[in-house]
């Protein structure tokens, strides 16, 4: 059994020496494709460096005008802000004299309505009197139209009465 394990461990041993050459082999290799790489990346960086330069520079050069812009609406809200203070005291006295003739026409509206109220009350009244005095003179009307002819009934029988007398009359010549 010891040369069992004698064998095994120089079998370990020339596979522990046979990885160590091929790392020692290989290891310039991997050095130099991380070189590379770590070159690769150094210009990416140096590119990536300048071109945020440059827009930091275009960046600076709009800031200008940005700021300039910004200044100017500043102005512009701050003139703005001047002509509505200016004009606060005329804004109050023209919404209190609104709201006086508001509470004018208010008022006149109330009273034309009263008003309008109080003439359909007596267009009604005068109507109810109208038909009122329709019926009233229609019956009187009737009631003459009847007396009329009452009348003229009476004269009809006056006249018979009065012919017969003259026929009478006239034959006793």
């Amino acid at each position: 059994m010891k040369n069992f394990l004698m064998s095994v461990l120089i079998v370990a041993i020339f596979v522990v020496l046979g990885a160590m050459y091929w790392y020692q082999t290989t290891f310039d290799t991997r050095i130099m494709d991380m070189n590379n790489r770590a070159e690769a990346i150094e210009e990416k960086y140096q590119s990536f460096t300048k071109n945020l330069h440059v827009l930091d520079m275009k960046f600076i050069g709009r800031a200008k005008h940005v700021q300039t812009n910004k200044d100017n609406i500043k102005q512009l809200f701050q003139d703005i802000d001047d002509f509505k203070n200016k004009h606060a005291e005329d804004l109050f006295t023209i919404n209190t004299k609104i709201d006086s003739l508001g509470g004018v026409v208010d008022a006149n509206n109330n009273s034309v309505n009263t008003q309008i109220d109080a003439l359909k009350k007596t267009i009604q009244n005068l109507r109810k009197t109208v038909s009122q005095n329709n019926i009233t003179t229609t019956t009187r009307v009737q009631k003459v139209i009847r007396d009329i002819q009452s009348i003229e009934k009476r004269l009809d029988k006056v006249e018979l009465l009065t012919e017969d007398k003259k026929e009478k009359k006239k034959g006793l010549f």
